[in-house]
């Protein structure tokens, strides 16, 4: 989603002044490399971002610039309404379609073209999106949420929660709640989620800054997860990072490169993709992380007469 991604650093440089690379990294989830090449795009379509050094330096936009007193050019146009179609694509928001009223009502004023597509194709599984809108207003009434979920490893439990925020990660929607049974944050992915119930009684609790929170159970989680050595050709550096924002690349001397790629147990989905990269990537450790990624492998050829 670099487009969508690039929209939002636009907007955020708009409202704020001397944005550091690493907060912006954070913010948005990726790494910092990720930034500086978001930045270097964002100005090669002429939107002037500037950089000031020193401990209180960052990036920021001419404060003689004015989105809005600009005429957006046919290629600016294209720009905004790829990324509304990503979004749309993953999403269905009612405050979304509204969004993109307002662009077409903009653009069609200015003599430019209007943003239509089919959504039936595209769409994200109807069931996740069909539960993205129910939780949306449980999120918005601050009604607690009942459901039943199914963990990676099969098992299930029945859940309790107060909903506080929908968000995209790892390719899903992800429910971030305040666990009644745990006494404590968790994410849930949506697509796990059954049998889901608003109910009537309201979340009481103050939960502050909902984004705080979302980075403090961010920490605790990596805590849990399993460090992944994997080493691969310099050429493969983009889309590994593509696949892993969050993980530095090393160079090594040998001229191949290094990540550690920080795995939930029991979650199949980093699996694939490292073996989508067939013999371009190599796992180094941990060794029982290598011996059932090997496992995985031998399991799916038994399928076949090789």
């Amino acid at each position: 989603m670099k487009i969508d991604r690039m929209l939002e650093i636009i907007i955020y440089l708009v409202n704020h002044d001397n944005v550091s690379a690493r907060y912006l990294a954070e913010r948005f989830g990726v790494s910092v490399r990720t930034i500086q090449r978001d930045i270097v795009s964002i100005s090669s379509i002429g939107i002037p971002v500037y950089a000031a050094g020193g401990k209180y330096g960052g990036y920021s936009i001419m404060p003689t610039y004015k989105m809005k007193n600009l005429n957006i050019r046919e290629d600016e146009q294209q720009m905004i309404r790829k990324a509304l179609e990503s979004l749309a694509t993953s999403y269905t928001s009612d405050t979304l379609d509204g969004l993109i009223e307002k662009y077409n009502a903009i653009v069609e004023k200015e003599g430019g073209q209007k943003v239509f597509w089919d959504f039936s194709v595209s769409r994200e599984n109807k069931k996740v999106q069909d539960t993205n809108r129910l939780l949306e207003k449980a999120i918005h009434n601050k009604n607690v949420v009942s459901f039943s979920y199914q963990k990676a490893d099969g098992t299930q439990s029945q859940q309790s929660v107060e909903p506080l925020a929908i968000h995209y990660k790892w390719y899903a929607w992800y429910l971030f709640a305040y666990s009644e049974k745990r006494q404590a944050y968790r994410t849930y992915k949506i697509a796990r989620m059954r049998d889901i119930t608003i109910e009537e009684r309201k979340a009481v609790r103050d939960h502050g800054d909902i984004r705080e929170r979302m980075k403090e159970s961010e920490k605790e989680y990596y805590r849990t997860c399993i460090a992944i050595e994997v080493h691969f050709h310099e050429k493969e550096a983009d889309l590994m990072e593509e696949f892993f924002p969050d993980c530095s690349i090393e160079r090594l001397p040998d001229g191949q490169c290094r990540t550690f790629i920080y795995v939930p147990p029991g979650e199949r989905l980093w699996k694939a993709l490292l073996l989508s990269f067939g013999d371009r990537v190599r796992v180094v450790g941990s060794e029982e992380y290598k011996a059932d990624l090997i496992l995985t492998a031998q399991k799916f050829l038994s399928n076949y007469d090789i």
